[in-house]
């Protein structure tokens, strides 16, 4: 899928103008209407190829989840919402995580994360051999709304990531 970058930042940068107001008065529901939405033209799909028990596996979430202690929340207050990422290390736990994601009700991943981050999951996976191996590192994002930031900077960076450390399958949970 080819992304025209040149003809849709007037577009986007229009919206973020027109939205602004709206956006500050917490009226998402007019913004997102007027959104100017990527339309492709055909959906890149590359069919599933392997043995699962003979990969290597890694978890992408769009939750918002950051390690609280080590690590900055996402900024939830921009119009433009937050093109990077945070690396989550496998073994985080409940405790270690903060939300920085206000688009979606937080109570059940506040209870338990596994329901838009199922590390644990992916642990009794890997423990059970249904998987070869499960990524020491996984990512995070939140919301982004700037998705010329996001195809030229953040997503060329996680592949960069992603390929170093020789992940196969890469298993996204949106929010």
């Amino acid at each position: 899928m080819t992304i025209d970058l040149k003809k849709y930042k007037p577009a986007y940068q229009s919206w973020v103008e027109e939205s602004l107001p709206d956006y500050q008065a917490g009226n998402m529901t007019e913004i997102v209407k007027r959104y100017p939405f990527i339309e492709p033209d055909h959906v890149p799909w590359t069919p599933y190829r392997g043995h699962p028990s003979e990969q290597t596996f890694a978890l992408v979430t769009s939750g918002g989840f950051y390690l609280k202690d080590s690590q900055p929340p996402f900024d939830t207050a921009s119009i433009h919402g937050d093109a990077s990422f945070r690396e989550i290390p496998g073994t985080a736990r409940q405790e270690d995580f903060g939300i920085a994601h206000s688009h979606y009700d937080h109570s059940l991943a506040e209870q338990d994360f596994n329901v838009i981050f199922p590390l644990r999951r992916f642990i009794e996976l890997e423990k059970d051999a249904v998987i070869g191996r499960f990524a020491d590192t996984n990512y995070s994002f939140s919301y982004v709304n700037d998705v010329v930031s996001l195809v030229t900077e953040t997503i060329p960076k996680l592949i960069t990531r992603i390929k170093s450390a020789k992940i196969d399958v890469l298993f996204l949970v949106p929010a």
